[in-house]
């Protein structure tokens, strides 16, 4: 499971956050969690998924990038 970090920053956008470092210290997380959770080589918990969701307003399915089974 990957998190779609563009579709996370359309959603920062529209709440006027501009940094990962603000979003980080509004989720009471660092900065370094929030780009680990974000990583394309981190799998984040889905806590993590849920939490970062529902700040941002949406569905964690919303975030969450799905791969088709011909990407490997």
């Amino acid at each position: 499971m990957k998190i779609n970090k563009f579709k996370v920053k359309e959603l920062m956008a529209k709440k006027e956050i501009s940094t990962q470092k603000e979003l980080a210290n509004m989720l009471g997380i660092s900065k370094n969690q929030l780009s680990n959770i974000l990583s394309d080589k981190f799998n984040p918990i889905k806590s993590n998924v849920i939490e970062l969701a529902n700040f941002l307003g949406v569905n964690p399915l919303e975030i969450i990038e799905v791969k088709n089974e011909n990407q490997k």
